[in-house]
């Protein structure tokens, strides 16, 4: 984009290693295509649907690895130049956070993550804050509360020693906190803050204990006259509730401004759809619009706080460069999460999207949108086609500065009904689009649809980090729900491949192509993990034989693929067993999560249920974490997403034996492992990769094991498919 090295905001340079790369792509074109032309020129005259599923398989295979390519080809990288921003004139910006289930989504949580947030590195007068809980809850209500008093002493404390991380969780967790510093002024202002930390942390989590708030907190603040009869939570009217007034409205304990600060939960009505958390951000969006209307809009989740106080100037630094600020339409920062494991045990870091396939969307007018950590252009997002004329105004003022709060409150309330959007065109054609579990990936589709650029940020301190899954059972609900999402987009009218075609390019339409079909890695990955070893077991050879000249493409096949993903992650500062991880993941992923999104579409488009949204809990148990950080697998719950790799990972297991058993005690050996070699060594490694879960099986004994009944489930499933089939 902008290279320009003295004047400019931010710098692109495209990666290295693209030659070999090249090199690669075309050695494995030619590996396909002969192994299509071996299919076709092998066609057996028995076992004819074997061979056509399996060859659909390795079809299906390659085309995924197609549509990846569009991540690899031109991967571009981003550096930033914040000092180079000026120190006055910033733009306003809106900040936004979601939650929906104080059970889940703990309130200590939110107003950690809250806080992080409000401690910017940013002039307090350009921020305004909304706190979106589609829970409608009291207990949230009172973090927010909570946070707001608190606030008033930590933003001072930020500002004066410049600290960071500025989430008070997070930094106070430290260890060198205190440190690094040694001046006696710091010490007692840390002790004075920590210590209203520490209060503000208890009067938090003794609600949560008691399912309520005290009377004496509640008579501190009217907005919690609003719970003095129960509040249902998919059933009540708007809550909107301004609890800190930016503008000079209210002053922090060094007498400075604070930023707005304004709670919400829209009104809910059964038989009125909401639209989860899409339907949420819209609302923040026109609420917004009447009290602040900063003509940038950043969305974090609640679990998801601010690692870096100079992220909002690092994403201006896109917005405000002089040659093409003004194409851009949002910016995306990268993920990070917290507490993984050393290996990360189930792949949840994200590492692969994030530091590889988002680098490579640079390159095709910029990643999707991931739904949090994501600056927005409020032009763009709420419905504005870019021209290349088009340039924008940021110091145009459309609201007023002497705000009347309470009326503000109530035209608020107005905008957050649950008709008001009918008839209008929110969720169709402005705002986060509805219709998909991945309102995110749908949403930045249609921008670059509409001609807006995005871009990745980058920046050498991690803008934000989060919680991820830490327990299987987690971790392959959130992926059956992304991929449930996806394929949704994939089958709507917003369809890559007839709403794109025209809009993206083509390096774009192959990227939004592979994330929206994500799900139907299942079919390759189940017709690998069942075909070989049931072919086997019945002595019907599907690959060629390991004399056969045919045999090393198949091998090279195998291999290639795993041995450039491996060094892929290793030139990210991966690990042999983080890939190791990955991989099992990935066929878990495959066999699991993926097959039940396939099943959860598939009863939508016969008008029999709607895939619905999964909140996965943020609440950790003692022991349960305990063994997460000694990277053991977490099982407990009998849930039927274990079911599909556990029997395959059995199946495998015992035709593995077997055949290794008849391998060694028949007189021709060789000429059965000759025949066999190729679906020897498959079900060798599903069985290795597997050893986890045979673990959970058979040997744990703690509450983290598979249940019995997945067990004798699984079991009972190999049983059927071995004498059935």
């Amino acid at each position: 984009m902008n290279t320009s090295p003295e004047t400019c905001l931010f710098t692109t340079r495209q990666l290295s290693g693209r030659l070999l790369y090249k090199l690669y792509l075309a050695v494995f074109v030619a590996a396909i295509s002969s192994l299509f032309y071996y299919r076709l020129t092998h066609i057996p005259s028995d076992h004819r649907l074997l061979w056509l599923l399996i060859s659909l398989a390795e079809f299906w295979f390659a085309a995924m690895w197609f549509f990846q390519q569009g991540f690899r080809w031109a991967p571009a990288f981003h550096t930033t130049y914040p000092d180079r921003l000026p120190t006055e004139h910033l733009p306003k910006i809106d900040v936004m956070v979601c939650t929906a289930d104080p059970d889940r989504e703990p309130p200590s949580l939110v107003a950690n993550t809250l806080l992080s947030l409000m401690a910017y590195d940013y002039n307090v007068n350009k921020l305004a804050y909304y706190l979106s809980d589609d829970g409608g809850s009291e207990l949230t209500f009172h973090a927010a509360y909570q946070a707001s008093i608190f606030a008033k002493y930590w933003l001072p404390f930020c500002r004066k020693y410049n600290i960071e991380p500025r989430a008070p969780q997070a930094y106070f967790s430290t260890e060198n906190s205190i440190a690094s510093y040694n001046s006696h002024s710091f010490r007692l202002d840390y002790s004075i803050v920590k210590k209203k930390f520490e209060e503000m942390n208890d009067q938090i989590e003794q609600a949560g204990t008691c399912g309520k708030v005290t009377n004496e907190t509640r008579e501190r603040h009217m907005g919690f006259s609003e719970w003095e009869s129960k509040v249902d939570p998919s059933d009540h009217e708007s809550i909107i509730k301004i609890l800190l007034r930016g503008d000079g409205g209210d002053l922090d304990a060094d007498g400075n401004p604070m930023p707005t600060l304004v709670y919400l939960s829209r009104e809910k009505r059964l038989g009125h759809p909401h639209h989860y958390k899409a339907g949420a951000l819209n609302a923040m969006n026109r609420v917004s619009e009447v009290i602040s209307n900063a003509p940038f809009i950043i969305n974090v989740d609640c679990d998801m706080h601010s690692n870096n106080s100079k992220a909002l100037r690092h994403a201006m630094c896109f917005f405000l460069d002089p040659k093409v600020g003004y194409q851009i339409g949002f910016v995306q920062f990268q993920q990070g999460f917290l507490g993984l494991t050393e290996n990360d045990l189930y792949a949840n870091s994200g590492k692969r999207v994030y530091e590889v396939e988002m680098l490579g969307m640079n390159g095709h007018n910029g990643p999707f949108y991931a739904g949090t950590g994501a600056v927005h252009r409020r032009q763009s997002l709420n419905g504005k086609k870019f021209t290349p004329d088009f340039r924008p105004n940021l110091d145009e003022e459309l609201v007023g500065e002497n705000k009347n709060w309470n009326e503000l409150e109530e035209k608020a309330k107005t905008l957050t009904r649950c008709t008001y959007e009918q008839g209008k065109p929110w969720g169709k054609e402005m705002g986060v689009m509805y219709g998909s579990a991945v309102e995110d990936v749908f949403t930045g589709m249609v921008l670059h649809s509409k001609g807006w650029k995005s871009v990745l940020c980058s920046p050498e301190r991690k803008a934000y980090l989060g919680y991820s899954p830490v327990n299987a059972n987690d971790s392959l609900i959130q992926h059956k729900r992304w991929t449930t999402g996806l394929l949704e987009l994939f089958l709507s009218g917003f369809c890559p491949w007839t709403y794109g075609v025209g809009r993206l390019t083509f390096g774009h339409l192959l990227c939004y192509t592979a994330f929206s079909l994500w799900g139907l890695w299942s079919f390759p990955i189940l017709a690998y993990g069942l075909l070989p070893p049931l072919a086997m077991v019945n002595a019907i050879p599907i690959f060629p034989m390991a004399s056969d000249p045919w045999f090393k493409l198949f091998v090279f096949l195998g291999i290639a693929p795993h041995a450039y993903s491996l060094l892929e992650l290793m030139w990210v500062k991966g690990k042999v067993r983080m890939w190791w991880n990955e991989t099992r993941m990935w066929m878990m992923r495959g066999s699991s999560s993926y097959f039940f999104s396939i099943i959860s579409i598939s009863l939508k488009l016969l008008g029999l249920s709607e895939p619905g949204f999964e909140v996965t809990s943020k609440v950790i148990d003692k022991e349960a974490l305990k063994r997460y950080k000694e990277e053991v697998m977490e099982f407990a719950v009998a849930s039927p997403m274990f079911i599909p790799p556990t029997t395959l990972s059995l199946l495998n297991l015992y035709c593995f034996l077997r055949a290794m058993m008849m391998t060694i005690i028949r007189k021709d050996r060789w000429v059965t492992f000759d025949h066999m070699a190729l679906q020897i060594i498959i079900c060798g490694c599903i069985s290795l990769i597997s050893m986890p879960l045979y673990e959970a099986l058979f040997l744990r004994r703690d509450k983290g094991r598979m249940p019995t009944s997945i067990t004798i489930y699984s079991i009972g499933l190999s049983l059927a498919l071995l004498y059935l089939l």
